[in-house]
């Protein structure tokens, strides 16, 4: 009989069909029993700096950058027992929402065996990771989307953090005031442990969400239409909300979510162009095609572009926190599709975060769910939306849902993805 795999192996042998991981580490528990942590394996995205390890952030040009030091948040999950196993890939920069890297390789999507499909980014590999139960839950980085959108095309869960309630140092940087760092697990309950860890704040004990409000848009306010399955999703959630004792009603937005979609791209790609323009301008061919032409575009706009988009961001986040109650939370789509096969992906086109990109423009926070399937056994789902500070009210939803439900118990075949 063939001797049973370590977990080192099951990683190892599962990564050369997926291409989650650019770096496994040999698993090592440490010491003690009295961790919140003890016995869990966690990925981390490679922007998250592990002392003597490198972390390349995605692109060549960072291929033998080595950390000094370890970023806090890891270092808060050794500190509670975790084992960490290694770095996971993602998009060069974490500049891009569909999960590609052409340079150092796109991990692909676990639901499919047959046709290759994007992950989402810009935390690909971490979801793909945690899809395919090669690590129980993981790290990611969220810009505009990059945890919650790879958690909806993977089928996994996903917390957006309130802004700097997670330490951000030892995390590389895309756009400094619109970054966070949150957990991508199986479970709402599992992302609730891993926040509580690295926030270092206690949340309340789950309770019943009966009375709790929630609003729902009409799908005239959506950015853009949704896939069917992604819309009778919603319904079903909104459903089984209801059937638990929250209050559900339709609320028109104080804004249109297009603009701010566009004015959050505007701030994040001038924020990403003030990082990275003495690397580009010494040498441009150092970055991917896809990097390349993000930053002409932040280049060639002006400033009163970006003084304006700046302006509009302080009336959104104004408005938001006005309209918005702080014990309400928003039902909407994740992202409006589900997994697209990679040669279909135009990098040019509309940009995946239609409705994940505005709650970091405004400084809300939100967890995805994932909460069906499509006609071709894809990933779909839902998030909730909260304001700032409001992850143990969304958490608390999240780990109601998912005990009136079994979506995030599905587990991709994977028996195309193992050598014989």
């Amino acid at each position: 009989m063939k001797p049973a795999l370590s977990p080192s192996e099951t990683v190892a042998y599962l990564n050369n069909a997926l291409h989650a991981f650019v770096r496994v580490r040999p698993f090592r528990q440490p010491s003690g029993t009295d961790g919140a942590l003890h016995g869990w394996s966690v990925a981390v995205k490679d922007c998250f700096d592990l002392a003597g390890d490198i972390a390349s952030v995605g692109t060549p040009m960072f291929a033998a950058r080595r950390a000094l030091r370890t970023a806090t948040a890891v270092q808060r999950l050794l500190d509670a027992g975790a084992c960490i196993v290694g770095h996971t890939q993602m998009v060069e920069l974490a500049f891009g929402g569909w999960g590609i890297n052409a340079a150092l390789g796109t991990p692909r999507n676990p639901w499919d065996g047959r046709i290759v499909r994007v992950a989402g980014g810009s935390s690909s590999g971490s979801a793909v990771a945690v899809a395919a139960r090669m690590v129980p839950a993981a790290l990611g980085s969220d810009t505009a989307g990059s945890i919650r959108m790879p958690a909806a095309l993977c089928g996994i869960t996903g917390l957006k953090t309130t802004f700097g309630l997670i330490p951000e140092d030892g995390v590389f940087s895309l756009a400094p005031s619109y970054d966070s760092v949150g957990p991508m697990a199986q479970t709402a309950d599992d992302c609730a442990r891993l926040f509580e860890v690295m926030a270092q704040k206690r949340l309340a004990p789950t309770q019943a969400p009966n009375g709790w409000r929630i609003s729902v848009f009409d799908s005239s306010a959506y950015p853009v239409p949704v896939e069917s399955a992604v819309q009778r999703a919603l319904d079903q959630a909104a459903h089984v909300f209801g059937r638990l004792g929250a209050h559900l009603h339709k609320r028109a937005p104080p804004f249109a979510l297009a603009e701010l979609t566009r004015d959050a791209g505007t701030l994040i790609g001038s924020e990403a162009w003030a990082l990275h323009r003495g690397r580009f301008e010494t040498d441009s061919g150092a970055f991917g095609a896809d990097i390349q032409r993000r930053f002409e575009q932040a280049r060639l706009t002006d400033s009163g572009t970006i003084a304006a988009a700046r302006a509009a961001r302080v009336d959104a986040s104004a408005r938001f926190r006005q309209w918005f109650a702080a014990d309400e939370v928003l039902l909407m789509p994740t992202v409006h599709c589900s997994a697209p096969a990679l040669d279909s992906v135009d990098e040019r086109g509309s940009p995946l975060g239609q409705f994940t990109r505005w709650v970091n423009h405004v400084g809300g926070c939100a967890l995805s769910l994932p909460a069906g399937f499509d006609a071709l056994g894809l990933p779909v789902a839902i998030q909730l939306v909260g304001q700032a500070g409001a992850e143990a009210r969304l958490l608390a939803l999240g780990s109601a849902f998912q005990h009136a439900t079994d979506w995030h118990l599905r587990v991709p075949e994977l028996g195309w993805a193992k050598s014989p």
